[in-house]
C-alpha cells in the first residue's frame, strides 16, 4: 500500500507545533522574569547577634554630645529605607529598648546568644509569621581583645583538647541557632562570617607575633569553614565579607582616611565626632559612616543578590545626612 504525505497538513502541523514551542518559551519566560522581578514580599526582617547590630540609640546610648546623629547599620536601614524591624518599644531581655525584631545583645557570644533565647524568641516571630528573613552576625566576643578571649588563643593558654573543644561548641551553638530559627517556618537566612580582629592596627600593636596572631586566624578560619559548610547544607546564605574588608583597605590613604561624598574619613583614630570611622567607646565600634558602609555592603548587597530584591544602597550623601555632616 503507497501513502501519499499531503504536503499542506505537514506545513499546518509543522506551523502548530512551532507556535506550542514559541508560546510556551514565552510562558516559561514570562513566568521566570515574574518571580525574578517580584521575589517574595519582606515581611519583616530579624536580627541575632551583638553589639554591631544592637541599636546604639536605645541603651547603649553610644556617641557622647553626638548622640543624636550616631546610628548603627539597622537603624539606618530603617530610617533610609524604611525597612522593617518591626515597632519600636521597650521589651524583655535580651532586646531591652529597640526594634521589636532585632534581638542582637551587647556583649553576646554565640552560646550566650542561646542562654538569652535569641534564636527561640525569633524563631517564634518566624512561626507567628512577622518575620520572613533572619541575619545573623555574631562571633565578635568569642574570640575579642577587650574580654581576653583573643588573647588566650594567641599565647596558647587555651590549646589542644579545649581549644577545640571550644571550636566544636562554636559550631555546634551557631547550628542550632539556624536550626531553631529554619524549623519554625518560611524563613530565608543570612549568615555573616566570624571576623578576625587579628587585622585591626591596635591589635597588631597589642599582639605583635605574627604567628601568634596567625594561630587566632587559623582557628576563626576552622570555625567559618565550619559554619559555612552546615549553612549551605541547609539554604542558608553566607555574607562574602573579604571583599568589603579588601576594597576597604584599598580605599583607606596613606594617612589613614578614607572619603565620602568628598568628606575625610577617619579611620586611624577613634572619636565620637562623625568624621571618625570608629567610637570613642573600649571597642571602637563602628559609627555612623562606617556603619552606612556596613549596611550596604554586608546587609543590601547580599539581600539583594541572595533573595532578588533590588533594594537600593544608601548614597553617600544619605549616610554623611544620617550621621549629621551635611
Amino acid at each position: 500500500m503507497k501513502y501519499v504525505v499531503n504536503k499542506k497538513w505537514v506545513l499546518n502541523f509543522g506551523v502548530g507545533i512551532l507556535l506550542v514551542i514559541v508560546i510556551g518559551y514565552i510562558f516559561f519566560m514570562g513566568n521566570n522574569q515574574s518571580s525574578a522581578s517580584n521575589p517574595p514580599e519582606i515581611k519583616g526582617i530579624g536580627i541575632m547577634g551583638a553589639s554591631n547590630s544592637d541599636e546604639y540609640r536605645a541603651d547603649d546610648n553610644r556617641g557622647g554630645t553626638y548622640s543624636d546623629t550616631t546610628l548603627n547599620w539597622v537603624e539606618q536601614l530603617a530610617l533610609s529605607r524604611g525597612l522593617n524591624f518591626g515597632p519600636w518599644g521597650i521589651w524583655d531581655e535580651p532586646r531591652r529598648t529597640g526594634y521589636k525584631f532585632n534581638w542582637a545583645r551587647s556583649g553576646a557570644t554565640v552560646n550566650s546568644l542561646i542562654q538569652s533565647g535569641q534564636h527561640t524568641g525569633l524563631a517564634q516571630q518566624v512561626a507567628n509569621g512577622e518575620v520572613s528573613h533572619v541575619y545573623l552576625w555574631i562571633g565578635g566576643n568569642d574570640f575579642q581583645v577587650q574580654n581576653g578571649t583573643y588573647g588566650e588563643v594567641y599565647d596558647g593558654t587555651l590549646s589542644g583538647i579545649e581549644l577545640q573543644e571550644k571550636i566544636d561548641g562554636i559550631v555546634a551553638d551557631t547550628i542550632t541557632v539556624m536550626d531553631t530559627v529554619l524549623d519554625a517556618g518560611d524563613v530565608q537566612m543570612l549568615v555573616v562570617p566570624f571576623g578576625d580582629q587579628g587585622i585591626l592596627a591596635e591589635t597588631i600593636k597589642s599582639y605583635p607575633d605574627p604567628i601568634k596572631r596567625q594561630r587566632v586566624s587559623n582557628v576563626i578560619h576552622t570555625i567559618n569553614e565550619a559554619i559555612e559548610s552546615h549553612a549551605r547544607m541547609r539554604g542558608v546564605a553566607i555574607v562574602d565579607d573579604s571583599n568589603f574588608i579588601n576594597s576597604l583597605f584599598n580605599r583607606i590613604d596613606k594617612t589613614g582616611f578614607l572619603t565620602v561624598g568628598g568628606e575625610k574619613i577617619n579611620f586611624l583614630d577613634k572619636g565620637n565626632e562623625p568624621h571618625h570611622a570608629r567610637l570613642d567607646d573600649n571597642v571602637g565600634h563602628a559609627g555612623t559612616v562606617f556603619s552606612g558602609l556596613i549596611a550596604n555592603s554586608l546587609f543590601i548587597d547580599p539581600f539583594n543578590k541572595e533573595f532578588g530584591f533590588d533594594i537600593a544602597p544608601l548614597t553617600d550623601e544619605e549616610i554623611l545626612q544620617n550621621a549629621g555632616i551635611h
